[in-house]
This record gives structure tokens, C-alpha cells and sequence, in this order.
């Protein structure tokens, strides 16, 4: 490996952790807030001394919780906070309880979460305006299950879908149907009460409604149909057991909600977009000519690998469709589907990652970053991997056949063996998947 390609490497890693600083959820929503008060769209939360009713709900529920303390004022929130990580401590002297739950599976605090809030919505007074901060991972952490449905069905089904290759908007639509909370349901309990919404995105369209199941984003549609549908199509509805087919059978469980709440609110903090927006600049700035893909690009990891790979070698050969120096930069959500039961170690940014070096073995001056920005991809603790055209070189040298470790799902055995997968820790952020892939070398 020539100097050449680990400036590539360092310079697509940096680009990347300094551009989820800069989207960090507490300055993402802080900022936000302020645009808001400007414009004079928080008289409600501002005036007054009444307390105001926090629901934060996800992976970036404690630093837009942060965001919100300090721009409100600690003494006047009480709720609840709902995240998978503890990373700090609520100050004291709030009115806010914090619960720690499970993802990506459900656990019991999961369904506490849900029920709690349910309970202290149900008993709010009527000038006690209510502010939801939802983000990526609220789906697993929050819930309440309708009758006839254990947490172990919930399980066993959530973890059917994550394997089917489904996107996470359908698997979401799926758990909705056997939710109390999801798919605005939630908001019913909101009463005639002003409601606010701020939404970190983690999904590909931005919808509002899919985030976290979208508990506090107003859809009075009846969902067991769709739900029905989508599990029959993916080949599940066979092997679900008979509570979970009776209860998706009987559309009265899940009726319409009915009115939405007359003073009801839904605002986007943050999303993919923001964050390639932010790399694209980055990269710019150091002389690369980019190219936006923009923060769509979905589909099957291998198949997107590949893909990338034969941009690379167009860029490299052709310069089309952007001359070198070129930066390719992409957001959007890639999934796996395991032909059997899960198996192997790794996640889609991985086999990503692994795809690509297998098709991109011998280029140079070419490096690939694929990651999930929450810092943990699939079933590891890997946040991805950062490849380049020796990559498939280094796996072989390690004993490791790297098409055989693809097929089989085990992209992480692979890049540690040659030491090219990314550590982050979590992030406590959540903005869906991040690509950047660097051909040819800038004059900087």
C-alpha cells in the first residue's frame, strides 16, 4: 500500500465523524428550537411557567433531551425519557424518569416505557403543552402491545423480519398493526393540548409516520391490512403463530383513531440528507470533485457493493460520471437478506464494504467507507467497514476466503482479519447509513 492510499482512508474517516459531530442531535434539535422561537412558533412552551410534558422516545433521546432542558429550562419538564443507552445523568430536580430498553429486539422495559407513558398522558392537565422527541430505535424501545399479544411474540416476528430483506418502513408498518403506541396512536391520548413533535430521522424518504413506528405523527388508518399484506408477500404469514394471525384477522383490535389532536405539530430536526450534505462539503473543500447519489440508495449490501465498484472503475477509467479527484457520497439504508435462519457476523454496511473490495480488488487510490452512523452495524459492534483495493488481499493472507465469508454473512470475521472495520462505539446518534468512496488522490 502506497502513502497514497491511507491519506484516502484517514481523509474519508474524518470527513465522516467530524460531519456526525457536526449533526449531532442536541445541536441539531437546539438549533431548531431556536428557528422556531424566532418565528414565534413556541409561544406555547414559552409563555407561562406551566410545566411542559417530555416523551423523548430513541437512540438520541438523552442529547435532544439535553437540547431541551437547556433551552426550556430543566425545572419545567417532567415525562419520561426513553433510550438504549445511559450515557449521562438527567440533571436533578427534574420531573423526568428514565428508562433504559431493548433494541434492536424489545425487552420488558419496552413495554414499561410504553405503559408509562400512556398512564401519565392519560392523567396531564389541560394547559400542559406536550413535546415528543422522537428519533431512530424508537420502534424496539417504546411499546404497548394490543390483547392477545406476549412480548415473545413481539420477539420472535421482529426478529423474522430483520432477516427477510424487507425495508424497515414495512417491518414498521407490521409492528404498528399489533401496537397500542404506534402509528399515532399515542396521540389520541394527547387530548385538545398543544403537541409538538421533533423528528430525527433514521429512514430513507424522511416520512415522519415511519420513524420509531411514528407513536406521535397522526395516521388514523387502519393498518392490519397492510400488515396482512406485507407479511404474506415476504413469505412470514405460514410461519406466524396462530395469536399473532388471529389478532392481524380481526381488524376491530386495531380500529381508526378517530380526530386528530386540533393543535398537533410534526417538525424534522435532522436526517441522512443533512448529514451527506455536511460530507459533501467537507470533501469539497479539500479539492475532490463530488458527486451526490443523495440519501435513497437502498437494495441488497452485495448488490450495492458491486455497484460502487464499477462507479469506481468508470471514474477511474473514463472519468465519467465525475473526473478524479472524486468523492461519491451517499446516504440511504442497505439491507440483507439471509436465505435461512441468521447466521454469520457482520451488518449490511459491512457486507457493503466486503462487496466492494471483492470487485475493486487492485484499484488504486480507491477507498470505500460504508457505515451506520449509530455506530453499530447489524449484529456487531462494528459501525462498518473502510476498504480499499487491497482489501480482498489482506482477508487471503489472514486464511479467510472473502466471497465465501460474503456469502455466508460473516462480513466482520472478514475486515478484522484485515483490519479494515470501523470502531465508533455508539453514537448516541441515529442517521441511517453513510457512504463515501474516494478515487484518485486530491492536491492537498
Amino acid at each position: 500500500m502506497n502513502l497514497r492510499t491511507p491519506f484516502l482512508r484517514q481523509l474519508a474517516l474524518q470527513a465522516a465523524l467530524e460531519s456526525l459531530k457536526e449533526c449531532a442531535p442536541e445541536r441539531l434539535t437546539k438549533s431548531c428550537l431556536e428557528k422556531m422561537n424566532r418565528e414565534g412558533l413556541l409561544q406555547g412552551f414559552m409563555a407561562g411557567n406551566s410545566k411542559i410534558f417530555l416523551l423523548a422516545i430513541g437512540k438520541a433521546s438523552l442529547p435532544m433531551t439535553r437540547a431541551v432542558g437547556e433551552t426550556f429550562g430543566w425545572e419545567r419538564l417532567k415525562g419520561l425519557v426513553v433510550t438504549k443507552k445511559l450515557d449521562s445523568e438527567i440533571p436533578p430536580g427534574t420531573g423526568l424518569k428514565v428508562i433504559e430498553a431493548g433494541h434492536p429486539l424489545s425487552n420488558a422495559n419496552s413495554l414499561v416505557a410504553g405503559e408509562t407513558a400512556l398512564r401519565e398522558m392519560r392523567g396531564l392537565s389541560p394547559e400542559n403543552p406536550a413535546l415528543f422527541l422522537v428519533s431512530g430505535g424508537a420502534s424496539s424501545l417504546f411499546e404497548s402491545l394490543v390483547d392477545g399479544i406476549t412480548l415473545e411474540d413481539l420477539r420472535n416476528l421482529t426478529q423474522k423480519l430483520l432477516c427477510s430483506g424487507i425495508s424497515i418502513e414495512e417491518i414498521n408498518a407490521v409492528r404498528s398493526a399489533l401496537s397500542r403506541v404506534k402509528g399515532g396512536k399515542l396521540l389520541r391520548e394527547a387530548g385538545d393540548r398543544e403537541c409538538l413533535s421533533l423528528v430525527l430521522s433514521d429512514v430513507v424518504g424522511d416520512r415522519p409516520e415511519t420513524v420509531g413506528s411514528g407513536p406521535t405523527v397522526w395516521n388514523g388508518g387502519n393498518e392490519t391490512e397492510k400488515a396482512r399484506r406485507i407479511l404474506k408477500e415476504a413469505g412470514l404469514w405460514e410461519e406466524l403463530p396462530v395469536s399473532v394471525k388471529e389478532t392481524l384477522a380481526l381488524d376491530a383490535r386495531n380500529p381508526s383513531v378517530g380526530k386528530p389532536p386540533s393543535r398537533d405539530r410534526t417538525v424534522l430536526v435532522g436526517s441522512n440528507r443533512t448529514l451527506c450534505l455536511s460530507v459533501a462539503g467537507k470533501l469539497r473543500s479539500r479539492g475532490l470533485s463530488v458527486l451526490d447519489l443523495g440519501s435513497s440508495l437502498t437494495g441488497e449490501a452485495k448488490e450495492l457493493g458491486n455497484r460502487l465498484a464499477r462507479l469506481a472503475k468508470d471514474i477511474q477509467e473514463s472519468g465519467n460520471p465525475v473526473s478524479a479527484p472524486a468523492a461519491v457520497v451517499s446516504g440511504g439504508e442497505a439491507v440483507v437478506t439471509f436465505e435461512s435462519a441468521c447466521s454469520g457476523v457482520g451488518g449490511p454496511n459491512q457486507e457493503v464494504a466486503l462487496s466492494f473490495a471483492i470487485e475493486a480488488a487492485g484499484f488504486s487510490e480507491t477507498v470505500l467507507l460504508s457505515m451506520d452512523t449509530d455506530g453499530i452495524d447489524g449484529c456487531s459492534d462494528s459501525a462498518g467497514g473502510l476498504v480499499d483495493g487491497k482489501t480482498a488481499e489482506r482477508i487471503e493472507r489472514a486464511g479467510l476466503n472473502p466471497r465465501r465469508e460474503l456469502e455466508n454473512h460473516n462480513a466482520s470475521l472478514a475486515l478484522r482479519a484485515s483490519s479494515d472495520f470501523v470502531i465508533t462505539g455508539e453514537t448516541m446518534n441515529n442517521l441511517n447509513d453513510l457512504r463515501i468512496l474516494l478515487v484518485g488522490m486530491p492536491n492537498c
